[in-house]
């Protein structure tokens, strides 16, 4: 056997390897995970000159953090990132314009070194696709690229994508298509963002049309997150861009019970978040987004409660979809201020700058986070009201399954497989990463210590302050007797 076909074969053993362990660790609802994520989400930055054009509702701080600058550091990261590839299904590349990146090109060509699997999947607003990316991307290949669209005519697309143009992105799109046919294909898929604005709504029938018929395979639409940052850029935003008003929410609730059910026929998938948030307070049933089950769960294949196997996980008529959200069991997502995150939407757990991500994925704070998750305790996880419909949700414990059979079988097995895999590549980090992380985590310990001295302080500052207040009570109740015993004597005197 050829040593190519070789190293395949091991490279497919660890990625199914890890599948089935990270499996069966989320049904047995683990909190210490043996297993590795099998989805990485990297935002490569949010500077102002690496993203080409203008959106009024860009959520992201453009303060120029980069997860690959300064060039020495990025490519110590880097080595860090390529040690987790044999083990996901996805590697996720977005913002501001990841194709506008220095670094980016390198950080593909650490992909194609480790692995000929459909790994790269990447957001992008399309403006960048020339010919050569479209047949990088085919050839690669990448496994899925994400144009944000939030329109579906050009005028509104212009005018919430400032500086791109609707045809411009629908032409870049045909580049891939084509490279797609002539190089026999399926890969990589094409998928759309939506917005979801005050101003583009009433476009979402168009949009599903257009996207349509210029083959894109998945949609995901998303309400506008309204943040420090785009309002400080955009101060008239919330005002013009937030669905709020009651009738507004039931034109929108009306368009989509007409649309989706047509648009879950024509394309692969339709997620949604947000929508039922906004549905629910305006009173209106939002079953049918099945936002819960389609909601935003990367690479979350066999996770769902009808797949755990009958007398496992899933309960006499139990719904399908998820009975506990999988994104702490499969993902890690790194924010561009190195912050990172077991789910895009909620609160980080760590800081890659702080400590290793194969540290941060069992750290104490991601324990907690899974934890709390089981005992049903979405918000205090740190997970988002807004786009989580189970953060909502009256806390209800998961209670692990009673397990035999199928499940504890791959469990075990999974397992022992899983032993003798080290995590790849890991060893001495350079000089400069650990340099940083040394800094920072003597900076995180003398901050412990200033909390732990002004708490003391405070505590003291208390004592005294109830000191002071008891001793002037004291005071202020023997001055009144005083004067009591004056005013009683005073009348006395007179009537004698």
């Amino acid at each position: 056997m050829e040593q190519s076909q070789i190293a395949a074969d091991r490279e497919l053993n660890i990625l199914e390897t890890n599948l089935r362990l990270g499996r069966a660790e989320y049904f047995l609802k683990r909190s210490y995970l043996r297993s590795m994520p099998r989805m990485l989400g990297l935002v490569l930055g949010n500077a102002c000159n690496a993203c080409n054009i203008d959106c009024p509702h860009c959520y992201q701080e453009k303060n120029g953090d980069n997860l690959l600058r300064p060039a020495d550091i990025g490519q110590q990261l880097r080595r860090e990132f390529l040690s987790l590839y044999p083990y996901l299904a996805t590697l996720r590349i977005q913002g501001g314009q990841a194709l506008a990146y220095a670094g980016f090109r390198e950080l593909v060509e650490d992909v194609a070194s480790v692995t000929r699997r459909p790994l790269l999947s990447i957001a992008t607003n399309g403006t960048l696709i020339d010919d050569k990316w479209a047949e990088r991307m085919v050839r690669l290949p990448f496994s899925s690229v994400t144009v944000s669209i939030d329109g579906g005519t050009p005028d509104t697309y212009a005018r919430t994508r400032r500086g791109s143009s609707l045809p411009l992105v629908l032409a870049n799109v045909a580049r891939i298509r084509k490279w797609k046919e002539k190089l026999n294909s399926l890969r990589p898929a094409l998928d759309s963002f939506f917005v979801v604005l005050r101003s583009n709504f009433r476009e979402i029938p168009l949009y599903f049309k257009l996207m349509y018929e210029n083959g894109f395979t998945d949609i995901a639409l998303q309400t506008v997150e309204i943040n420090r940052a785009n309002s400080a850029r955009e101060p008239l935003l919330a005002e013009n861009e937030t669905i709020t008003d009651h009738r507004d929410v039931a034109e929108l609730f009306a368009l989509m019970r007409e649309a989706l059910p047509h648009a879950r026929r024509c394309f692969r998938q339709v997620r949604v978040s947000g929508l039922q948030t906004l549905f629910e307070t305006h009173g209106y049933d939002a079953s049918f987004l099945l936002e819960q089950e389609n909601g935003l769960y990367p690479d979350s294949d066999g996770l769902a409660a009808q797949d755990a196997g009958e007398g496992d996980a899933q309960m006499p008529g139990e719904a399908s979809g998820f009975e506990l959200c999988p994104n702490p069991w499969t993902t890690l997502f790194i924010a561009e201020n190195g912050g990172v995150h077991l789910c895009f939407l909620s609160e980080p757990v760590g800081n890659l700058y702080e400590a290793p991500l194969v540290e941060i994925w069992n750290s104490p704070q991601a324990i907690a986070k899974r934890l709390r998750m089981i005992r049903g305790n979405y918000m205090a996880s740190g997970c988002s009201s807004n786009w989580c419909p189970r953060a909502r949700e009256k806390p209800q414990i998961h209670c692990p399954p009673n397990v035999t059979g199928r499940l504890r079988e791959e469990a075990m097995t999974a397992a022992e497989m899983a032993a003798p895999f080290p995590i790849l590549g890991q060893g001495p980090v350079p000089s400069g990463l650990t340099a940083v992380r040394r800094v920072l985590s003597e900076n995180t310990r003398r901050l412990a210590e200033m909390e732990h001295v002004v708490q003391a302080m405070d505590e003291e500052f208390q004592r005294m302050r109830r000191s002071v207040l008891v001793r002037a009570a004291a005071h202020l109740a023997r001055k009144w007797d005083r004067l009591s015993g004056r005013s009683t004597l005073s009348r006395k005197s007179r009537i004698e």
